[in-house]
């Protein structure tokens, strides 16, 4: 089944080629070896099958894959998947990920209770235009007693930058919506109190057993100075290592760049 365009599918298929060098350099390393340390808590021990929901190029497939990992990455736009099935076929990889085309809000090509784990990383809940459809198809495949891990843009970070932008126009629409526009796509996306993502878990079958803030301190490092900063492995490390012990501190989780919430489905 092949979706429909939208402003969105069209953005990321036209970047599709150099999508994952859009996220390179130490700060989202950084961001990567948060992600993949708060994910590898929950996986199951035994080699399993896994959603990756809104998966894109497989950047998360591929990592998963590695750990010796069944895993179907999923995206509504096509270019993506062919970019990333052409890195996994490179990586020798194709064998462990399967690409296919599919909306995050109706996946109809999968049955109830498929898989063991579930991922939604980089944001496709905020920006597939119905949030709650998306978490309830996202807990509609995973198995009962299984994990559900998905990752969002926060609120809090998105009107800071407004507030320090001075761009009163668009954080009224924030406000009103939880919604602003992605800069390049022309798209909206549902930026998330931590209560309001926690709520829609809970709405949908899914009991959070843990929110984190990723990253927490590096997210306040100026853009022109962070990458200078972290290129030393004595400071990277040093960060790291307080991102991991205070990422689920709850007065500073909504201030972060994203919210990372892993649910379990009763």
């Amino acid at each position: 089944m092949t979706t429909k365009k939208t402003k969105s599918t069209i953005f990321h298929d036209n970047l599709a080629s150099k999508y994952e060098s859009e996220y390179s350099g130490y700060y989202w390393k950084l961001y990567f070896d948060i992600t993949l340390n708060h994910i590898k808590k929950f996986l199951p021990k035994k080699k399993c099958n896994i959603l990756d929901a809104g998966g894109g190029t497989g950047f998360w497939s591929r990592k998963l894959a590695k750990l010796g990992h069944k895993v179907t990455c999923t995206d509504i736009a096509q270019k993506m998947l062919d970019t990333g099935c052409s890195i996994s076929e490179k990586e020798k990889l194709n064998k462990k990920i399967d690409f296919v085309n599919a909306d995050i809000m109706d996946m109809r090509q999968f049955k109830d209770n498929s898989f063991d784990f579930v991922l939604a990383e980089g944001d496709p809940v905020g920006y597939c235009g119905d949030p709650n459809k998306a978490i309830k198809e996202l807990s509609r495949v995973a198995k009962k007693g299984s994990y559900v891990v998905v990752s969002i843009d926060s609120f809090f970070s998105r009107m800071n930058k407004m507030v320090s932008r001075a761009n009163f126009k668009e954080l009224n629409m924030l406000e009103k919506n939880h919604q602003t526009t992605f800069p390049g796509g022309g798209y909206l996306e549902h930026d998330f109190t931590v209560e309001e993502f926690k709520s829609l878990f809970e709405e949908n079958g899914l009991k959070v057993i843990n929110i984190i803030g990723k990253p927490v301190f590096a997210r306040s490092i100026p853009r022109d100075e962070v990458e200078k900063i972290l290129s030393s492995k004595k400071i990277y490390d040093q960060i790291l290592k307080l991102e991991l012990r205070y990422n689920n501190e709850p007065s500073i989780i909504g201030m972060s760049s994203h919210i990372q919430i892993i649910g379990k489905k009763r």
